[in-house]
């Protein structure tokens, strides 16, 4: 015999989505990120950080959450992310932070780590 909760789960189960799946892992660094973020350029968004900041237009200014410089964000990027880090989302952006950092160093004017 099944009880109330047996069946309560069971019933729990059946509307879960068929293609339903598990969130995406956290880049790595995703703290550290988030924090040089909230040095870089706090906002509203994701973490209090604004990931959409366009920087001074192309070819000035620091762009996005990471103020990344728009020479250090094209050479960094993996094919078919955004032009410019500000219309980049902020995992893209982690994604490009982490590849600087391991590829060239640390640059960032809030020194978190």
């Amino acid at each position: 015999m099944v009880g109330r909760a047996g069946v309560a789960l069971a019933a729990a189960l059946c509307f879960i989505p068929a293609g339903a799946a598990a969130p995406a892992p956290l880049p790595p660094n995703h703290d550290l990120w988030v924090s040089v973020g909230r040095c870089e350029q706090p906002g509203k968004g994701y973490k209090g950080v604004n990931w959409s900041h366009p920087g001074n237009g192309r070819g000035g200014g620091f762009q996005g959450g990471l103020g990344f410089y728009h020479r250090s964000w094209d050479a960094y990027k993996p094919k078919g992310y955004p032009a410019d880090a500000g219309q980049a989302t902020w995992r893209q952006q982690m994604v490009v932070a982490n590849r600087l950092w391991r590829m060239a160093g640390w640059g960032w004017g809030c020194d978190l780590r």
